[in-house]
């Protein structure tokens, strides 16, 4: 059977939302062959037993990898990414949907593009529920890694079918908590990004790593800043530095705000508004957070 795309599926308790998205994919239609590999990172709920029902109902396109113990979703992405034969491999959360189309939508995109690595597209937000809450859109274009820096990022992980050519060593240079951003920008190292200005998938909110709780996750902002900050160590000149810190300083910026309005980690707040203010002030307010920080830790939140 010659494989062309290899949807590769990343799940961990997700139970609630897993039936429908491998039904998403298993419903398309294409004129090519596809297979569906899914890495269940250990789930301690239903997960595994909704694989094992996919997998007797479509046992010539269901893989399935179970891990024994929790590996985490580093290593769960480099274990399903390495049992891909398509020649493009589509990645997709457990808890997101792909539209109909899609697949065929994106893989004629990448065949008629031999410059383009990576092809993405719109996407819906969509609640717990499956109900559209606002859309995820971006211009249509070929766009350069420069691009991605600056606009970082303009996609959904979900929204991303790419060149099977990964070079896996890369993985084992990653923090053991690196965010997809920090995949696409090596990626994208390799040629353009092809973005779909067409709504082809569904990306669920506020059910994943992005918030535990009503809080949002540190490791988000964090690896921004990783990401960042391995580009400013690198030779760039001088337009090019101030570009970058100019957008750094909004997205420090941004996440400082959104810590202190939900409450979140007092001590990453801390960090991103000073972070944030040593780049570029572009905005009084960012002083007004700064000033925040001198405070005791217990009169900043009642303010709040």
């Amino acid at each position: 059977m010659n494989i062309l795309v290899s949807v590769c599926i990343v799940t961990y308790n997700q139970e609630k939302f897993l039936e429908q998205t491998l039904q998403s994919i298993l419903n398309q239609n294409t004129n090519f062959q596809y297979e569906v590999i899914v890495g269940d990172d250990c789930s301690t709920d239903s997960t595994r037993k909704i694989i094992e029902g996919f997998l007797i109902k479509y046992p010539n396109i269901v893989v399935p990898i179970f891990h024994k113990v929790n590996i985490g979703p580093i290593e769960n992405i480099k274990s399903v990414y390495k049992k891909a034969k398509g020649k493009y491999i589509y990645h997709l959360d457990g808890d997101d949907l792909a539209l109909p189309g899609k697949l065929q939508r994106q893989f004629d995109v990448m065949e008629s593009n031999p410059d383009s690595v990576i092809c993405t597209h719109d996407m819906r937000y969509i609640d717990a529920k499956g109900n559209k809450v606002r859309e995820w859109t971006h211009q249509k274009g070929k766009f350069n890694l420069d691009y991605l820096y600056l606009n970082l990022p303009f996609f959904a992980h979900s929204s991303k079918m790419f060149r099977n050519d990964f070079i896996f060593d890369y993985f084992d240079s990653l923090h053991p908590k690196a965010l997809d951003i920090e995949i696409h920008i090596e990626q994208a190292r390799k040629g353009f990004i092809y973005h779909l200005d067409e709504e082809l998938g569904a990306y669920r909110v506020d059910v994943g790593i992005s918030n535990i709780g009503k809080k949002i996750n540190p490791i988000l902002p964090l690896g921004i800043m990783r990401a960042y900050d391995k580009k400013l160590s690198e030779e760039l000149s001088c337009e090019e530095r101030k570009r970058l810190n100019t957008v750094y300083a909004k997205y420090t910026f941004r996440y400082a705000r959104y810590f202190y309005k939900t409450g979140s980690d007092y001590n990453i707040y801390c960090l991103l508004i000073k972070k944030s203010v040593s780049l570029k002030i572009f905005t009084m307010r960012q002083i007004f957070f700064y000033l925040l920080v001198f405070l005791p830790k217990i009169i900043i939140w009642k303010l709040r």
